[in-house]
């Protein structure tokens, strides 16, 4: 069993995500100040709409891909279908077996959620790291809670269904039986129960990844605004009920490739180790129109809607009109709190796991 551990990398993960969904809305409302009145104001609904999000001291981003799960199977298999008969040959010769998705990923993938939270002492804008004082990720499945982590001050919480991620991959998974006392907190891992890390006793110090400066950043946008300013159009879509629907559309390879054109110049500028897409790696995305859907309630940004089956071609074998709606909605973050219940991992329940894996190897 391999475990592997760290507080800030996951931290991270997640607040990027955050503000990676928040600044990809906020960067096409910003490239809209020269575009016809309909489509500056549909744009200015949504860039205020994201403005907001940044008052906040608590907000939730909740990701899932609203398909069928009939379909996302079928999708699946006419993938494995479609491989490189070499190709899974050679695979199975390594792992002993296929290695694709067993039978039933596809409802599995119909039904799954992730759900990622953050609650500062100031507004989500100006908050720094000391600010934060809670953050959460959830995976939930048609059965509940998959896996669960939640950081607070100096302690980590995490617990996992390991039963139902042994069924979802078709591997069955030790029970807290098999194991014998000294194995301490795995044992409640392995029953589904809270178990609390303290970060200092985990291997290997957390290190960022190398910022980008402000300066840099100012270059970046500005050229990202351009490129959006000419390539993308916004129209709102009514208002019922304080609800409103905007969609953002652009051609699909024209918009990735002139960005990729017009970032490419600045590549020096970026830390090392950083790297930029070209036009090279987007020659695949079809050369058609795509859109982007924003509802906004009172004036609250609450969905974001992009239906991958937009950059499906015909060799993936999409019925016409079939949808596979990917989908990020917003929110207020429930409180998050520690769990009333959790086994503490220590440093002994630590050797036993690396004497674990040095057993099976």
């Amino acid at each position: 069993m391999n475990v592997h551990l760290q507080e800030e990398p996951v931290i991270s993960a997640i607040r990027k995500t955050l503000i990676a969904t928040g600044c990809a809305a906020a960067v096409l409302t910003s490239a809209t100040a020269c575009d016809p009145v309909e489509n500056a104001s549909a744009a200015h609904q949504v860039d205020e709409a994201v403005e907001q999000l940044g008052e906040q001291r608590s907000l939730t981003v909740e990701f899932g891909l609203d398909a069928d799960a009939a379909t996302l199977e079928k999708l699946i298999q006419d993938s494995e279908d479609r491989q490189d008969p070499q190709e899974q040959e050679g695979e199975g010769a390594e792992s002993g077996g296929g290695d694709g998705p067993p039978p039933g990923f596809g409802a599995f993938l119909s039904k799954a959620r992730v759900q990622m939270s953050l609650q500062s002492e100031k507004p989500l804008a100006d908050a720094e790291e000391k600010d934060f004082t809670g953050t959460s990720m959830r995976i939930t499945g048609a059965d509940g809670t998959l896996l669960e982590y939640r950081a607070l001050g100096e302690d980590m919480y995490y617990r996992a269904d390991l039963a139902a991620f042994g069924k979802l991959a078709d591997t069955p998974m030790p029970s807290a039986a098999d194991l014998p006392e000294e194995a301490g907190a795995l044992r409640s891992a392995l029953q589904g129960k809270w178990v609390k890390v303290d970060p200092k006793m985990l291997p290997g110090p957390a290190r960022d990844e190398p910022a980008i400066d402000e300066k840099t950043q100012a270059k970046l946008l500005k050229g990202i605004r351009r490129v959006l300013a000419r390539e993308v159009r916004f129209k709102e879509h009514g208002d019922s009920d304080g609800t409103s629907r905007i969609t953002a559309k652009a051609n699909a390879r024209s918009l990735l490739t002139r960005l990729a054109d017009k970032l490419e110049p600045m590549a020096g500028d970026l830390p090392p180790g950083t790297e930029l897409p070209t036009a090279e790696d987007f020659k695949s995305v079809p050369k058609k129109q795509v859109k982007v859907d924003f509802v906004l309630k009172d004036g609250k940004l609450r969905k974001i809607t992009f239906d991958l089956a937009q950059l499906a071609d015909k060799s993936d074998g999409l019925e016409k009109g079939t949808k596979l709606p990917l989908t990020m909605k917003f929110g207020k973050a429930p409180k998050i709190e520690r769990p009333a219940e959790a086994t503490e991992l220590t440093m002994s329940d630590l050797m036993f796991i690396a004497g674990s894996q040095s057993a099976m190897r």
